[in-house]
């Protein structure tokens, strides 16, 4: 029988798994503690920003802008000094808590050269710079890639992973908060260089947008990525599902606004809905499973947490079973 590790690689390299691999359960996760807040008397992490946390999640403070100006990125990030960290003490906590039977991936961050202005500056005064400041926001751009293209270096040389995770939340429920031309002029060159620094690790790269992605999931692909995670389960990602096939890898799948998602929703529902998500996504494979919207600790979301994997479980149980009696194991 093959391992977790063997099963999720199958998937992500666009092929059938003998089960539906589990974002939540089948892997392990390396993740850098200076993503985290760096600075517990304010808050902030080493971009400047002040993060506030809740039930739901962390979001940026917005009472209090790391920067009101983009040209201000320059005095107010401090960059962690990637040679000065304990690279050796990292991997060695990250292997004595891995399971060696699921696949290894590292977070190359939490969030990147779209968002980390935003959170820094606010979405009106961010995405105005786009169109009044764009050389001193690219200037910054630039400077966060060559950031993150050193840090795949360290993470494939200590941590070796095999799925480096980045990305950035280029897209709203809506659709995606930029244009094709802004797109192709200010972030793709820059995403491409990421990717790459990703796959000369050895490393598949698995590429975050959540949202409605629009045009961008085939600009994603454009730019090296191996799998893309959470955008939203819409008529618009069924069609880019139908046209790429196997080359559109997913991590997600499940409608996070359909009816299994519904407050209150019941349970027969709610079961149904992992189904819907493998029908409509990974019916040939290359589907990671992720729910990746049940959020809150409230009575509702812990049944259907409890109801949808619960249901994954069972169905992996069968296909399981039936890979036992075809293969005599």
């Amino acid at each position: 029988m093959i391992t977790k590790r063997e099963n999720y690689l199958t998937v992500a390299r666009g092929g059938k798994g003998v089960w539906l691999p589990c974002f939540m359960e089948d892997a392990n996760m390396f993740m850098l503690p200076f993503w985290r807040v760096t600075d517990p008397e304010t808050g902030k992490d080493f971009c400047g920003i002040r993060w506030v946390e809740n039930e739901f999640g962390r979001m940026p403070d917005e009472r209090y802008p790391a920067i009101t100006e983009i040209s201000q990125w320059r005095e107010t990030v401090k960059f962690p000094v990637l040679s000065e960290l304990d690279w050796e003490g990292m991997r060695a906590d990250f292997l004595a808590h891995a399971d060696p039977e699921k696949v290894n991936i590292a977070m190359l961050n939490t969030h990147g050269i779209f968002l980390i202005p935003v959170n820094m500056l606010g979405w009106v005064e961010c995405l105005c710079a786009i169109h009044t400041d764009r050389e001193e926001l690219e200037s910054f751009i630039a400077a966060l890639t060559d950031f993150l293209v050193e840090l795949a270096g360290y993470i494939g040389k200590y941590i070796h992973p095999d799925i480096i995770f980045t990305g950035d939340d280029f897209a709203a429920a809506t659709g995606p908060f930029i244009s094709p031309e802004v797109w192709h002029e200010l972030y793709a060159p820059y995403m491409k260089r990421i990717i790459d620094a990703v796959h000369a690790q050895g490393a598949l790269a698995e590429f975050h947008c959540c949202g409605n992605c629009g045009f961008l999931i085939e600009e994603f692909l454009k730019v090296g990525a191996d799998i893309c995670q959470l955008p939203a389960p819409d008529a618009d990602l069924k069609r880019d599902k139908a046209r790429f096939g196997s080359r559109l890898v997913l991590t997600g799948g499940w409608d996070r606004q359909g009816p299994g998602a519904m407050p209150d929703a019941p349970e027969a529902e709610v079961r149904r809905s992992l189904h819907t998500a493998v029908e409509e996504y990974g019916a040939d494979g290359a589907l990671i499973f992720w729910d990746g919207g049940i959020a809150g600790r409230s009575e509702d979301s812990r049944n259907k947490f409890r109801w949808l994997y619960d249901e994954l479980h069972e169905y992996n149980r069968q296909l399981i079973e039936a890979y036992k009696a075809e293969h005599g194991e």
